[in-house]
């Protein structure tokens, strides 16, 4: 079975991008999604002369029924399991796999220098996260990270560590002597002090001469109560002089060319570095130490019919599976459901007009539950109605997991990239009442999503 790197995925389907002081790595949006005019919900009417057959299903040759799907064959040819009686799907691997010369040449990821005792560093060493920071002092994105991390630190104490390493850039003259003057005050171990204390007044000092940043630092120092003259020594000795030097080459080396340039877990990072996004992260990585990864067994018989009721705190709502058509998706959705996997997941994507997307342990949208899975599409199953079950999915194929969405209208934007595996059938209120929720928006909600108490499965 092919393994597929979900980091790979997660950096091909990341919603934010990382601004920074030379350049910036664009990526797609994150799937399922919208088209730029969404679809109103249809009105199916309720005039007693009307046949009973939702309209949204006839075709050119007339009306089919909800029943009709059952009569549908699946369209692909890719075996159902494997020959040990699994589901056939690929493994995941984990956010941050270890990192293999393999993986190194695959992705041409450097190989940066381990943290010593030479480098500044706020957070344990066993932290789950550690982010090596090559920053700018006289870079505005950079300062713009150093509030994020400061923020991480402290919500994240035992988990994340923050690793300093300078990288003053060629247009930005003042940024060496930030830097020694961060040095300079580390060795009256004050050097983070100083280091905030420079970035949060980057506006004041950025434009001055070398000389009147020279006096700038000296007040600065002042402030963070350093013995000034000590720090006038330091600033330019020939030894903190030399080291931010050295450390300049160093990164030349490794081909470093813009700020912030941020290395977690050894994997580059262009994506958005607020603490918000490392916390979910760092749900992520929580959430695989629990993972399994491998196949789940294929227990469904694509010859019964299969029900299922998905009780939220808002109330139930009632979805008929179509294993004729979707068999993997179905296995999955079934095994997973009758493993408790789902019970307390919430619906962490909810787009007004749209759909109700959940299906991921972490509520962040970046997890699932360790595997990936051919998608089942087929030309005679669309979205041309509401309360579509479907399989939430990236832009790569074979990317079916464990999230999945509801729709609330007609969606046939979406039709031949992404699997039905059901109806809702009972419970279109409680699908309406669920809450809007756009982890994506500009500005993101701060509450977690409705919950999925549990979801049963009925076999007939």
């Amino acid at each position: 079975m092919n393994k597929i790197s979900k980091l790979f995925l997660f950096l091909l389907i990341g919603v934010f991008t990382l601004s920074a002081c030379k350049g910036v790595v664009p990526v797609p949006e994150n799937m399922p999604t919208q088209p730029s005019e969404q679809t109103e919900p249809i009105d199916d009417g309720d005039e007693p002369d009307k046949d009973p057959v939702d309209p949204a299903l006839e075709t050119e040759e007339g009306p089919k029924s909800t029943e009709d799907i059952f009569s549908l064959k699946r369209t692909s040819v890719e075996s159902l399991t494997t020959d040990d009686g699994r589901m056939a799907c690929n493994l995941s691997e984990r956010m941050f796999a270890p990192l293999t010369a393999e993986k190194r040449a695959q992705y041409q990821i450097p190989e940066y220098p381990e943290v010593t005792s030479e480098d500044w560093v706020k957070g344990p060493a066993d932290a789950k996260i550690t982010i090596l920071e090559y920053t700018d002092f006289q870079c505005p994105y950079c300062s713009l990270f150093n509030n994020e991390a400061r923020r991480m630190v402290q919500m994240y104490p035992d988990d994340i560590r923050i690793v300093y390493r300078i990288r003053p850039l060629s247009f930005h003259a003042l940024a060496p002597l930030a830097a020694q003057a961060a040095e300079a005050a580390g060795l009256q171990e004050n050097f983070w002090e100083m280091k905030d204390y420079i970035f949060d007044k980057q506006q004041d000092w950025s434009s001055l001469t070398l000389e009147g940043f020279t006096g700038w630092l000296e007040e600065a120092a002042k402030a963070i109560d350093l013995d000034l003259e000590q720090f006038k020594e330091d600033l330019v000795s020939d030894a903190v002089v030399k080291k931010v030097a050295d450390e300049t080459a160093k990164q030349d080396q490794l081909g470093i060319q813009s700020t912030p340039t941020l290395i977690v877990n050894g994997y580059p990072w262009n994506q958005n570095y607020s603490a918000e996004v490392f916390g979910d992260i760092l749900k992520v990585i929580k959430a695989e130490e629990k993972m399994s990864f491998e196949c789940p067994p294929f227990e469904i018989d694509v010859e019964k019919s299969y029900i299922a009721t998905i009780e939220t705190e808002k109330g139930n709502m009632v979805v008929e599976l179509f294993p004729n058509v979707a068999p993997l998706a179905v296995n999955s959705f079934v095994h997973l459901s009758r493993s408790g996997f789902y019970d307390g997941v919430t619906f962490h994507r909810v787009i007004e007009n749209f759909m109700a997307q959940g299906g991921d342990p972490t509520g962040s949208g970046m997890s699932g539950a360790g595997y990936t899975y051919m998608e089942e599409t087929h030309p005679e199953l669309l979205f041309d109605k509401p309360y579509r079950l479907a399989v939430a999915k990236t832009q790569a194929p074979a990317s079916s997991g464990s999230q999945f969405f509801i729709t609330f209208a007609p969606a046939e934007w979406l039709n031949g990239g992404y699997t039905i595996m059901g109806q809702l059938i009972e419970g279109e209120d409680v699908l309406k009442s669920i809450t809007l929720r756009d982890p994506g928006a500009q500005t993101a909600p701060d509450f977690e999503g409705d919950k999925i108490i549990k979801i049963t499965i009925d076999e007939k």
